[in-house]
């Protein structure tokens, strides 16, 4: 279409001209033009432009993909251990710091002797234990007591929380269990510690989570699997025992059950003793012991422990270059009843 606009005076007419989209007849426009003697040019599109209409293609494809492409790569991650491992030479924890918990060590060690083969089990017919349920209330020392077994034996040590096995997608759960044990297998022997085992083990009956189920049929599927000749011990910690699976429990699984429970008073000595290590008293350490573990009766391991590290704080906290009996009792005060405003005032 062609509209002839208004003109002024100093001015030649202007003419505007309508024109369609040229799609597959190009060739005959440009015959057309010849034709008439219309005079065209044409210039190459700038290496600018056309980076910029690339940039502009990609962005577009990507941003949606970039969601599906996220979800893709964790369903192809999803055979990944969680597991932390820790090599024998990492190891720096052994029964000596562990304390409180004389007949749990007892138990253990046995565990110990079988990995360093100091015992002769196989020549009596007998089968290394492949399962030892740590049963106890929290702060215990279930995790320590774990981890003192491997640095005794001087195996790789695979520690994972259960709860870490229970994902968002079906099935990832027990692909990461098959890893765990596949890699516990080369490096055996060595040992496989879950702690807090009822979030995955627990009964299956009461469960409506089909993704628990199946990573708790993988747990005790890889159990099952183990060869005689495989050293592999699988340590599990749970303060809920009757909240397990009883196939989780039933000979050749975790058929050992060892008790950890609150310290006595001579434990908490023994386990105060530990925590003061490289903390600079004002008084004698027994005597500090003897006091805390008196005034402390059914603390566990890790409540003294925040007791000691409290008191370092409050000392800190004043300026002092040790910590006093106030800043001790100060600390079993603040563990037994929290936090009162005269306290709160001090801190101002």
């Amino acid at each position: 279409m062609l509209v002839k606009l208004t003109k002024s005076r100093d001015s030649s007419p202007a003419w505007e001209f309508s024109t369609r989209k040229i799609d597959h007849d190009e060739s005959y426009l440009l015959s057309l033009m010849r034709d008439r003697g219309t005079s065209y040019s044409s210039a190459p599109q700038s290496v600018l432009m056309s980076m910029r209409g690339m940039l502009i293609t990609v962005l577009t494809l990507w941003i949606p993909l970039t969601p599906l492409m996220w979800l893709l790569y964790r369903q192809l991650s999803a055979a990944n251990s969680p597991a932390k491992k820790r090599r024998p030479s990492n190891q720096l924890v052994c029964f000596e710091d562990v304390e409180g918990v004389d007949s749990a060590k007892v138990e253990l060690m046995e565990i110990v002797c079988c990995l360093r083969g100091s015992i002769n089990y196989s020549k009596l017919g007998a089968k290394l234990p492949r399962g030892v349920l740590l049963v106890g209330p929290p702060g215990t020392g279930k995790t320590l007591l774990a981890r003192a077994v491997a640095g005794e034996a001087g195996v790789p040590f695979f520690s994972v929380s259960a709860s870490e096995f229970v994902e968002l997608f079906v099935g990832r759960g027990a692909a990461r269990i098959r890893d765990l044990f596949s890699v516990a297998r080369k490096n055996a022997p060595s040992i496989i510690f879950i702690d807090e085992l009822d979030a995955v083990g627990g009964k299956r009956e009461r469960s409506f989570n089909d993704e628990r189920d199946q990573t708790l049929n993988q747990l005790l599927t890889e159990m099952d699997g183990f060869e005689s000749d495989i050293n592999v011990v699988v340590i599990a910690a749970t303060n809920r025992p009757e909240a397990l699976d009883p196939a989780l429990c039933r000979p050749g699984r975790f058929s050992r059950k060892v008790y950890v429970g609150e310290p006595d008073e001579v434990g908490r000595k023994k386990i105060l003793a530990i925590h003061l290590r490289g903390v600079p008293l004002e008084e004698d350490v027994g005597l500090i012991c003897n006091l805390v573990a008196s005034l402390t009766q059914g603390f566990v391991g890790a409540d003294l422990a925040n007791i000691v590290n409290e008191a370092a704080l409050l000392a800190a906290r004043r300026g002092a270059e040790m910590v006093s009996r106030e800043d001790i009792m100060e600390a079993i005060e603040r563990a037994k009843f929290g936090i009162n405003e005269r306290q709160t005032s001090g801190v101002q």
